[in-house]
């Protein structure tokens, strides 16, 4: 069966991976602008909500549309992450010759953006677990076996979610949030020119400044920044399972195995209480509700337009029905003049 050269090409060095996921993959990770010569292919929980804004910003584009695609998102700016927000091609959007130019040319700059694997797990843990975004229900459901309670909640501890992914996920193809970086890449077939980290972001982003020829450096806010790495109680028989789990990438990615332990004594000792401040829990509250609101005036237009489909079909059938009653009539009337002839005889 012939395929897109660049899904080729990744299938020559992972025969096993299914065609279609790796097409879709490419269709929502990768981002291509073929006059600045640039490919960014992403990794979540790892700075990828800043690229895509500064991507967004770069490209002039529109504001973002909500609801876009088939995301299921609390908060407005999270919908950067619908393929439509992110005015860009994909690979697979590309021609066969376009698509080698990318992937073989020295000048086209093709750079990802990753994250150390102990604290990139948590990080999904944090945001995406233990709140129950949309998405992870069954989450709860195969780990606690019911969703968390109205009023006390027994939250999915980090213990649980890592005994989880070692219990029942293949981490080259689960989901994203949590999916080994490597294999999220296709790194041993995409040719990358430069492999950033977010604990230094400032080398990568004045990598794409420099190649762009852009004279001020860019800057990015910190989005879902996580609470340290050692408040995730790190200890040495739990990192030893992340490692295990994600050994690839430490190895691949350049991470230390023992990083775990350095996070841990810089962020000092666990304070007793963690306050949120009320700006951030009315950011929070706010958001939510905005995207509540909008779920609820969805859920009227709909309303609405089911009731003007029904009267519209109530119509139909009115009319039918005195189509039917014209034609009796008519019917009816031949009948009776019919008898009214045969009496007559």
């Amino acid at each position: 069966m012939s395929y897109p050269y660049v899904v080729g090409k990744i299938l020559s060095h992972y025969p096993h991976v299914d065609p279609h996921s790796v097409t879709t993959r490419l269709r929502h990770s990768s981002f291509v602008n073929v006059t600045k010569r640039y490919l960014y292919f992403e990794v979540p929980k790892a700075a990828c909500t800043q690229m895509k804004e500064l991507l967004r910003l770069q490209e002039g584009a529109a504001p973002i549309q909500l609801f876009a695609g088939k995301l299921m998102e609390t908060r407005r700016e999270m919908f950067v992450h619908a393929r439509e927000n992110v005015p860009l091609p994909s690979l697979v959007d590309l021609d066969e010759a376009t698509q080698r130019d990318v992937l073989e040319s020295s000048d086209f700059l093709r750079f990802t953006i990753v994250r150390n694997p102990y604290s990139r797990l948590v990080s999904a843990w944090k945001n995406k677990v233990v709140p129950c975004e949309p998405g992870c229900e069954r989450l709860y459901l195969e780990i606690k076996g019911r969703l968390p309670d109205m009023h006390s909640k027994a939250l999915i501890t980090f213990d649980e979610f890592v005994g989880y992914l070692e219990a029942k996920c293949d981490l080259g193809a689960c989901d994203p949030h949590w999916r080994r970086q490597v294999d999220h890449l296709f790194l041993g077939a995409l040719n990358f020119s430069h492999v950033g980290k977010v604990e230094d972001m400032a080398t990568g982003l004045a990598r794409f400044q420099q190649h762009l020829g852009l004279p001020e450096p860019f800057t990015v806010g910190r989005k879902n920044v996580s609470a340290p790495v050692g408040l995730a109680t790190y200890n040495q028989n739990l990192a030893d399972k992340v490692y295990s789990l994600y050994q690839g990438d430490f190895e691949r990615l350049g991470y230390d195995r023992d990083s775990w332990r350095d996070s841990r004594q810089s962020a000092g000792p666990i304070p007793p209480k963690v306050v949120v401040s009320e700006e951030r829990f009315y950011d929070e509250i706010i958001e939510r509700n905005i995207i509540i609101s909008s779920l609820y005036a969805e859920r009227q237009r709909l309303q609405a337009d089911l009731r003007r489909v029904s009267r519209l079909h109530l119509l139909d059938v009115a009319n039918t029905l005195a189509r039917l009653r014209r034609g009796s009539s008519v019917l009816a009337s031949k009948v009776r003049g019919g008898l009214r002839a045969m009496l007559g005889r």
